[in-house]
């Protein structure tokens, strides 16, 4: 499962090529918007027009990536990108307001993540029942998924905490839809980039919730401020 078949970026075999050069091409415009949209003040017209752009990204990664994966399958980016997908739909939810609507499309996106795992799960078992891969590695895939749908229990949980928690919600899930972002190209490239095989699959683990931290701790700061 890690890690992947690398790919030659100048190369687009055996992927066709507007499929493969869309998916690196809105890729960067996604990631540099998430950058953006991470270094402006929340709520300015910058910061929503950065994260929007980022979420369309995303989307459009994710197709253009289930693309790819049709012609040449690596269970792990099929995780990613629907992942990914995933947490920008309930970043987007979380800011609307609790009514039924949008509580079964929460409830409908954790199904869809559960439906995903189901399906990596079933990918993954075979191939280390038979030694080709340690179990370390399907395990960590399943890690951020595991933390999203415990995110998803935690909010569920507490409806009348719905708009204490909302931005947190948001925050977290933008946050570690860019980190998912990140780690699906450089599974490919690690080996050019001189990349430990650790830092691909723990590095995430620990970079999302720093930044989790460190920008709930801006926000509050700003608020300190600002009563």
């Amino acid at each position: 499962m890690i890690p992947v078949d690398p790919v030659n970026i100048f190369d687009p075999a055996p992927f066709g090529p507007f499929s493969y050069y869309a998916h690196i091409g809105i890729g960067v415009i996604g990631l540099l918007a998430a950058i953006l949209a991470l270094s402006t003040k929340k709520g300015s017209p910058v910061h929503i027009w950065s994260g929007r752009t980022f979420m369309v990204c995303v989307v459009l990664v994710a197709i253009t990536a289930l693309i790819l994966l049709a012609t040449r399958m690596a269970p792990p980016l099929m995780v990613a990108a629907c992942a990914s997908v995933y947490a920008i739909a309930t970043a987007w939810l979380a800011l609307k307001p609790g009514s039924d609507k949008v509580r079964r499309a929460e409830y409908g996106w954790s199904i869809f993540l559960l439906a995903v795992m189901a399906v990596f799960t079933s990918m993954a078992i075979p191939t280390v029942l038979a030694g080709q891969i340690p179990a370390i590695g399907p395990l960590v895939i399943c890690i951020i998924p595991l933390v999203l749908l415990a995110g998803d229990a935690n909010f569920f949980v507490k409806p009348d905490q719905r708009e204490a928690l909302r931005i947190r919600r948001h925050l977290a899930r933008m946050i570690w839809a860019f980190v998912i972002s990140v780690r699906a190209p450089l599974a490919e490239f690690y080996a050019e980039l001189d990349i430990p095989v650790a830092f691909i699959l723990f590095g995430p683990l620990i970079v999302a919730p720093m930044m989790i931290w460190f920008f709930l701790w801006k926000q509050n700061s700003v608020l300190s401020r600002n009563p």
